[in-house]
């Protein structure tokens, strides 16, 4: 399990990391090819501070989960859970504020895995 973790959390952290930061340097949503009509919300003018909570809290968050579960810290396990748990909540929110697209069923299934796998790391 801890292989299949660990698989998770890169992917995740690197998405994350990567659309996070392209949603801040362009926060009309340009660099993804993303139109600011595509979020149903008065919430976020652009697409700048979402950009910045991906990067931050999925992207910073999986690579912190993703070392801990390299170095088979204590916390590995309970960081995993609660990294899986996050992605979901992202995920529920996202679908909530925007349009649908597939790119969300698969972040929803990598944050569940995680979630289940992260109970049994070894």
């Amino acid at each position: 399990m801890r292989i299949l973790v660990l698989i998770v959390q890169g992917f995740l952290a690197l998405n994350a990391l990567a659309g996070g930061l392209l949603l801040m340097c362009a926060p009309d949503g340009g660099l993804l090819h993303l139109p600011l009509t595509f979020m149903h919300t008065s919430l976020f003018h652009d697409f700048f501070w979402p950009g910045a909570i991906l990067f931050t809290v999925l992207g910073l968050g999986h690579g912190a989960g993703f070392v801990l579960t390299w170095r088979r810290t204590a916390l590995a396990s309970r960081a995993a859970q609660m990294l899986g748990l996050i992605t979901l909540v992202w995920i529920a929110v996202q679908v909530r504020l925007t349009d649908l697209f597939w790119l969300q069923g698969l972040i929803a299934t990598l944050g569940l895995v995680e979630l289940l796998a992260g109970r049994h790391p070894e």
